[in-house]
């Protein structure tokens, strides 16, 4: 929004002279109510009405400062009988990424969070930059929630964002979240495959900075929820009461639960716990 006396044209964007800008830490003191350091960078889908995507998450991370950035802009999910959507641009991402970074703001945080990508160009925006963040702070934790489709709707978004994710996301991740439809997807197989051997599947998709992946949606006797947990040393299975349900957001809220849990310092085994009951909660 322009200010006051400024004669820039609507929509533009207006960049003053270098020597008028305040160093970030000015900035922040002159200009931001909230003046605590950025803690998690969020990027996904973002809607106006609904518990999905980045909705879905930024409850489970009540205690962090979160920069939540969105990939798509969305009127209320696409299930009910009108839904306006608006993605952004891959310069749009990569330029608003480039924003935070020259404040300081990806020096800060210690996570980020992926979630739904409209576009194979949108992950690549944002890949370049992790890449180089990585890079130069080895130590940031990378979750990747592969948010491609789901068993009882198919794909919800471009085919092409499933490879896009397998060869830039993935080698940058710290750990990754899909379900088991989603879990095939990266791996290039059908669903029926990653079922069959969801460890070898998540196994061949662990990159070089993956530490573990958990893998969502697998059940016994049909009364039981079984998250698979797959690291360098080995499996867990951890199973949960199956809670009947149509609602969307469970794998988001998920996502945030856990990284919460991570960030709190839990072991993964012990995080995905934490999140699945988490879950449970906001069901029951």
């Amino acid at each position: 929004m322009n200010a006051p006396g400024d004669a820039s044209t609507p929509g533009e964007v207006s960049t003053p002279d270098a020597a008028s800008v305040p160093a970030w830490e000015e900035g922040r003191t002159r200009w931001e109510l909230n003046r605590h350091p950025a803690e998690v960078l969020l990027i996904g889908s973002q809607v106006a009405f609904g518990s999905v995507g980045m909705n879905g998450v930024l409850p489970m991370l009540d205690e962090a400062r979160v920069v939540p950035l969105p990939t798509i802009v969305l009127s209320n999910l696409p299930h009910y009988p009108s839904v306006h959507a608006a993605p952004m641009s891959a310069d749009w991402l990569a330029g608003s990424i480039r924003d935070l970074e020259s404040l300081g703001l990806l020096d800060e945080i210690d996570s980020v969070c992926t979630g739904y990508f409209a576009s194979p160009d949108q992950v690549e925006a944002v890949a370049d930059t992790l890449e180089r963040l990585v890079a130069r702070r080895p130590d940031l934790r990378v979750l990747v929630d592969p948010t491609l489709g789901d068993a009882d709707v198919g794909l919800y978004t471009d085919p092409a964002v499933a490879p896009a994710l397998r060869e830039r996301m993935l080698p940058l991740a710290t750990g990754f979240v899909p379900n088991r439809f989603e879990l095939g997807l990266l791996s290039g197989h059908d669903a029926d495959a990653a079922q069959t051997d969801a460890e070898a599947a998540a196994r061949a998709l662990l990159g070089p900075r993956a530490e573990w992946a958990v893998i969502s949606g697998g059940t016994v006797a049909g009364s039981t929820l079984v998250d698979l947990v797959v690291t360098r040393e080995g499996r867990a299975d951890l199973e949960h009461p199956l809670i009947p349900t149509t609602v969307k957001g469970t794998g988001d809220a998920f996502a945030g639960a856990l990284l919460a849990a991570l960030r709190r310092g839990s072991p993964v085994t012990d995080a995905v716990a934490t999140a699945a009951s988490a879950v449970r909660a906001l069901l029951s």
